[in-house]
């Protein structure tokens, strides 16, 4: 008869509080730290490897409580380099996140669900439906789970909680998470180094601005200057129209030098007018803003069309002549289906684990 699974999955917790949960298990506080340190400086993740711990404690350890980032089931990679990791949770549904390195450094986009309940038209992830949100351990976990995959660690690491799911809808985890990835005796990282994306849920927006100087940085997924397109794009808006998103945001209390990131994808006919750039200047005027355009990423089973490289110029040009701070960017991994909008868990069941490239 196998022995239960341990109940405790110390990723769960912010590593400065693993200090009380050895000392509850019976074991000196500072063996806390130590583990930590397996954890988060060696990415060892198994009690049995951590050779500065008595034998006896490593066995017991086992028992109580366990390190368990999500599992690679898949990995896709790029041309570009970029690898879209297909990870398995311990309730075995899969979730998708995207390591994209640049030189020394690396952005790893994240999820926060499994699947969304959003259905925003130009998006993928929308069409899986919502599952489950994700807890702290387990967003923190794919973190861990890419870097521990990398063939050389980055020496700078950003993330962006931009994979499947919207972020506020799943507040207690995402939190959770974002203050695990501050906290000192973990990574330590910087709020400048963590990126948390919506749609647009207007109540949390105000609750992550609670948060004060642990707030991580904001995205916003806009893709329309009027309410009647954005409510054809994105549903969330007859909710919380534009005029509220925008006045939210306004209340923030931004800190100096910092500026929110607005993502606007670019659809054929549809949000890429001149008169779009330049409404989308006068909507933004006086917020830290800038803005990203991202020429939409093409799914078969949509309706919607890429515009052709003088219609991306030209609203460029409009939105810089509104006084925006603005930068086309192209996604990467789009060979792989890790590019903006397309994650939805594509894989191929019959091999796993597995590395696809698509050289």
């Amino acid at each position: 008869m196998n022995a239960p699974a341990p109940s405790l999955n110390l990723l769960d917790r912010p590593a400065s509080s693993w200090r009380a949960a050895l000392d509850d298990f019976g074991y000196e506080p500072y063996r806390g730290d130590q583990v930590a340190e397996w954890v988060f400086q060696r990415g060892v993740f198994d009690f049995e490897r951590m050779t500065n711990l008595p034998a006896d404690m490593r066995t017991g350890l086992a028992s109580q409580a366990a390190v368990a980032p999500p599992e690679v089931a898949q990995r896709f990679v790029s041309s570009d380099r970029s690898r879209r990791y297909l990870l398995r949770t311990g309730g075995g549904e899969l979730v998708e996140a995207v390591y994209m390195p640049t030189g020394e450094r690396a952005t790893l986009c994240i999820s926060s669900q499994v699947g969304c309940r959003f259905a925003c038209t130009f998006c993928q992830t929308g069409t899986m439906k919502l599952q489950r949100s994700l807890s702290a351990g387990e967003i923190v976990g794919q973190v861990l789970s890419l870097l521990s995959d990398a063939e050389l660690p980055p020496k700078r690491t950003n993330v962006v909680f931009m994979g499947q799911g919207e972020p506020l809808d799943n507040l207690p985890g995402v939190i959770g998470a974002v203050e695990a990835l501050q906290d000192p005796a973990g990574p330590g990282w910087s709020w400048r180094r963590i990126t948390v994306s919506t749609v647009g849920l207007v109540p949390a927006l105000a609750e992550l601005g609670r948060l004060g100087e642990r707030r991580p940085r904001i995205a916003v997924s806009l893709n329309a200057s009027t309410d009647a397109v954005r409510s054809e794009l994105m549903p969330i808006n007859r909710k919380y129209p534009i005029a509220d998103l925008v006045a939210a945001l306004r209340d923030i209390p931004w800190r100096r030098r910092e500026r929110v990131t607005f993502e606007y994808v670019l659809l054929r006919g549809v949000n890429d007018s001149p008169d779009d750039a330049k409404r989308l200047g006068k909507l933004l005027r006086g917020l830290p803003a800038k803005v990203n355009l991202i020429p939409w990423n093409p799914i078969e089973t949509m309706p919607f069309a890429r515009p052709d490289q003088d219609a991306i110029d030209r609203f460029r040009r409009e939105a810089l002549g509104s006084g925006l701070d603005v930068l086309v960017r192209y996604s990467r991994g789009a060979d792989i289906g890790a590019a903006c909008g397309q994650l939805q868990a594509a894989h191929d069941p019959s091999v796993s684990p597995t590395t696809v490239s698509a050289d």
